[in-house]
């Protein structure tokens, strides 16, 4: 009985010991003391969590050493305010009946020493509810979404959308100035005389030159091709100079005055791409035949006279150059 009472005694000096010792080294060191208002909660319930520090006088940082889940809860959201040296955390679960939240964690540095300290809060049991589910009844969520503040990470997607739409906005806008300009640079500058006028004298000065007869063949068709091509230009506002014979034609489908030369019109542009091209070796009548469709082309688009005397002075101009 004596020994059993002198082994009492020992362990109670053992543990004062100790708990002198604990209580002296937590004075230097920081403690974590977490409390909740309530034990009793709903599974998904926001569980309000209130942890208090003691600081000593060197601690430089704290911080949580996880911030997404303390044991089988998720941590919704963290307040800390320095000055009152207090930490809130926001916990959700979805496990049931008597669930324990372990020792929060906390990694601490105080001056003087670059080693990472550990500090953790006391644990916390929570009584949590399930939700009575009615068999007959319609499924609803057990709570409804938590609303937030919004952050910029929230418009940003909305904003790099804005961002590109603008940009691309720009860029069409940009392209089609450009290729207005392009365009409008095709156009040829209102000639000093009327193009058919124009291009019955070129004709004829071609004519006076007797470039085949010399054996100048292609330097001919070259050149009857490209008055005929600028006569287009000037008359009908069509990029001739810079289109093939094929793509030429397609254009001039459209217009009336076309039609009436269609079949020498088509005659003279596969006669001369043949012979520039294909090394077609065109007969003297050929030639003939070429400066025949070109005057022929030319006089059947010229602008119809507005008066009888206007009408006659074009023919009379017309036979005079020919």
């Amino acid at each position: 009985m004596v020994g059993e009472m002198r082994n009492a005694e020992r362990r109670l000096r053992i543990v004062s010991g100790a708990l002198l010792f604990i209580g002296t080294l937590n004075a230097q060191e920081v403690g974590m003391r977490a409390t909740s208002d309530s034990t009793s909660y709903r599974v998904a319930d926001v569980i309000s969590v209130t942890i208090k520090e003691r600081l000593p006088e060197n601690l430089t940082s704290i911080e949580l050493s996880r911030k997404d889940s303390v044991g089988p809860f998720e941590i919704l959201k963290t307040l800390h305010d320095g000055n009152e040296s207090v930490w809130k955390l926001q916990l959700m679960t979805l496990d049931t009946g008597d669930v324990y939240m372990p020792p929060v964690e906390f990694s601490y540095k105080v001056k003087s020493d670059t080693n990472i300290r550990r500090a953790y809060s006391n644990a916390l049991r929570f009584s949590i509810r399930g939700v009575a589910i009615d068999p007959q009844g319609s499924l609803k969520d057990i709570k409804g979404p938590l609303s937030g503040k919004w952050k910029l990470e929230d418009f940003l997607p909305y904003i790099i959308a804005v961002v590109v739409l603008g940009g691309a906005a720009v860029g069409y806008w940009y392209y089609r100035k450009k290729k207005l300009q392009q365009l409008a640079s095709y156009i040829p500058p209102k000639p000093k005389i009327l193009p058919h006028k124009e291009a019955l004298l070129k004709l004829a000065q071609l004519e006076e030159k007797k470039l085949w007869q010399q054996g100048l063949v292609k330097e001919f068709y070259s050149e009857v091709t490209e008055i005929i091509r600028l006569f287009f230009e000037r008359r009908w506002n069509v990029i001739a100079l810079e289109l093939t014979s094929d793509e030429i034609l397609e254009q001039m489908k459209r217009l009336p005055e076309a039609a009436r030369v269609w079949r020498e019109m088509e005659q003279f542009f596969v006669t001369a791409d043949l012979t520039k091209f294909a090394k077609y070796q065109p007969t003297p009548a050929d030639h003939e035949n070429e400066l025949i469709w070109a005057y022929g082309i030319v006089r059947a688009m010229i602008p119809a006279a507005k008066t009888v005397e206007e009408e006659k002075a074009m023919q009379e101009e017309t036979a005079d150059v020919r």
